[in-house]
């Protein structure tokens, strides 16, 4: 099938779908996608998409050259229409255009890969991400990435009026991030390089620059097997580091403010969204629950050093039950199961990480600031300086009691808008299988 396309020419797009119903009686220019084409009699109506909505197109007793333009019409077709806003009680939405030039932009091929309007037998998730593009003009997933974008919009506002600085720290780096485990190796000219598995090492020695508070939202790459419905290997980390903390505390109410900033943010602004995906969201009370490590194998009467995602579901259902809230902070990790930079007292971290409804959305810490001991650490890990020197030798020249965390940002939408998997909160997600689209 050969495609057939109009050039916009000298038109101008006047409006968004949503903008129409304040038009009344005025002419406006819109483009979109034919979602639905339908023929009663000598009338055509074409529900017209953007990102906005729909809107209803009425041709009634068209021209011959507008007459094969609609014979030759596929759905999901691009189009461009000038016409007049009128009120019709019978019409969606209460209203619909009456059209007096039509522009075909671009003509859709057919048989669909996916369907956009109706899905009597609805596609499982891989058929949708191989079709992405299609997925995507369906008004509930569109919805998703529009919260998703607030959710961004939100955070780094809250962080601005808060005094934060953004940085952009490198994805490619020399050293693994992290424990060494689990990165993504890549050639860099003739030296092997990694894929950062978060900005850490960066935003502690921005503390050291005298930053005080910075903050990031970037892509984080993790080299994990996973097959599960909250893992895939790219994500969106949002991270945050702040100097002059008292302790743990200073970081986990800043966390709890950020939260509180989003939710609120979310109802206030995508009423439209939350409605078209039937969503209601609670802006979370404060303080969260806070419960040890200890705490939490009690509560579920089971043993162990670190939950599993098994007793993570469990735990958050009793914290769920005690607490009747949607978040708790799980506190006091064993020096065993985290990260060299963390602070610690005996065996005890300090550090927690933030659950939502079962799942782990953030990871927050007070950093060991004093280089001698933060040596000693490395040594107890059983690692060594080589590779790390440039982030080991800032903590020699006057280094700031600091903390922050590290957010995952699609965790937060899946969990906001309850989602099954992760990857319905990833615009192309990328796991073992994944590298397309």
């Amino acid at each position: 099938m050969t495609s057939s396309a109009e050039e916009i020419g000298s038109w101008k797009r006047s409006h968004y779908s949503r903008e129409v119903p304040q038009k009344q009686d005025k002419v406006v220019t819109l483009m979109g996608w034919a979602r639905a084409i339908r023929n009663v009699g000598k009338l055509t109506f074409i529900q017209l998409a953007d990102r906005e909505g729909t809107v209803q197109i009425i041709f009634k007793n068209p021209s011959e050259e507008i007459s094969g333009k609609l014979a030759s019409l596929q759905r999901e077709s691009v189009i461009a229409v000038q016409g007049t806003v009128q009120l019709n009680k019978t019409a969606p939405g209460g209203l619909e255009i009456i059209p007096t030039e039509l522009k075909i932009l671009n003509l859709a091929h057919t048989p669909l890969p996916l369907e956009v309007v109706t899905e009597k037998t609805p596609a499982d998730l891989p058929t949708r991400l191989n079709s992405r593009f299609i997925d995507l003009r369906k008004p509930k997933i569109a919805a998703i990435f529009k919260i998703k974008n607030m959710v961004v919009t939100a955070s780094r506002e809250y962080w601005e009026k808060n005094k934060y600085i953004e940085v952009n720290t490198p994805k490619l780096i020399s050293t693994p991030s992290e424990s060494g485990a689990n990165v993504f190796e890549v050639k860099y000219f003739n030296k092997k390089a990694y894929l950062a598995q978060s900005p850490q090492f960066y935003k502690q020695i921005m503390m050291i620059s005298s930053f005080d508070k910075v903050y990031e939202i970037a892509p984080v790459f993790r080299a994990e097997k996973h097959h599960t419905y909250r893992h895939v290997n790219e994500y969106t980390g949002m991270d945050f580091e702040i100097s002059f903390i008292k302790n743990l505390d200073d970081v986990i109410t800043e966390v709890e403010k950020l939260f509180v900033y989003i939710y609120n943010y979310i109802q206030k602004n995508a009423k439209n969204e939350l409605s078209i995906l039937g969503k209601t969201i609670n802006i979370p009370k404060t303080p969260f629950p806070r419960v040890t490590m200890k705490q939490a194998f009690e509560m579920i009467g089971q043993k162990g050093e670190e939950l599993s995602s098994d007793q993570e579901k469990l735990f958050s259902a009793a914290c769920k039950k005690k607490f009747n809230h949607d978040f708790v902070f799980l506190t006091e990790f064993p020096w065993s199961t985290r990260p060299f930079y963390h602070m610690k007292s005996g065996n005890i971290t300090f550090s927690t990480d933030l659950l939502c409804n079962g799942l782990e959305i953030a990871t927050l810490a007070q950093r060991e600031h004093r280089y001698d001991i933060l040596i000693k650490q490395l040594k107890e890990k059983g690692m060594n300086e080589k590779g790390i020197e440039y982030y080991l030798n800032a903590f020699k020249f006057g280094v700031p009691p600091h903390g922050g965390a590290g957010l995952g940002l699609d965790r937060i939408v899946m969990k906001m808008l309850d989602l099954p998997n992760v990857r319905e909160a990833v615009i192309f997600p990328r796991d073992p299988e994944r590298l397309t689209p």
